[in-house]
């Protein structure tokens, strides 16, 4: 008897199932549902790998875009001070004495050392350095450094030290003078 039972709930069910679906408004939302159903499991199920790879793509695609206009400002930047580096194969240590020597002549200073250091790697250049010793009243020191920040080759002011003169045989006429130490850099190929 529990087998004609289920049977008949079955049929009872499937009677049912069907006066509902003679009704319009039930036959759309269940129309609906399915549509829905069938898009879900046999569009976006099937492509949601696809749309994760394509987002990560898109990422890491944005990152090379942001890095590849990082290295362009950093190249335009570079080439900017491109000019102002040497371009001689012999950027040895005597030519950048020389210069310096020429530079300091512009001024009324007196030259108390100069003298070359080993010179240091910086990046794929290689800067000589110099120790300078300079005598001088502060305005005259004052523009030697203007004119080294100013300079058409790219030097920097790597230590500085100014203090009064000790008043010695030669500045006892002039009690502004004033002692300078400084360490320079200057880049070449």
């Amino acid at each position: 008897m529990a087998s004609t039972e289920t049977g008949e709930r079955r049929t009872d069910l499937k009677s049912q199932l069907l006066e509902r679906l003679h009704d319009p408004l039930q036959l759309r939302i269940l129309l609906i549902g399915v549509v829905l159903l069938a898009g879900y499991v046999g569009i976006y199920e099937p492509l949601s790998a696809q749309i994760a790879e394509t987002k990560s793509n898109i990422g890491r695609e944005r990152k090379r875009a942001e890095l590849a206009a990082g290295l362009e400002q950093l190249q335009m930047r570079c080439d900017s001070f491109a000019k102002r580096i040497p371009q001689q194969a012999d950027s040895k240590e005597w030519v950048w004495i020389q210069y310096m020597r020429k530079g300091i002549r512009r001024f009324p200073l007196k030259l108390t050392r100069l003298d070359c250091l080993t010179p240091v790697q910086v990046g794929p250049y290689r800067a000589t350095v110099l120790m300078i010793g300079l005598e001088g009243s502060f305005f005259d020191l004052d523009q030697f450094l203007r004119w080294l920040e100013s300079n058409p080759r790219l030097l920097r002011v790597d230590d500085i030290s100014i203090a009064l003169a000790d008043g010695g045989t030669e500045s006892v006429g002039n009690k502004d003078n004033m002692i300078m130490q400084l360490t320079v850099l200057g880049l070449g190929n």
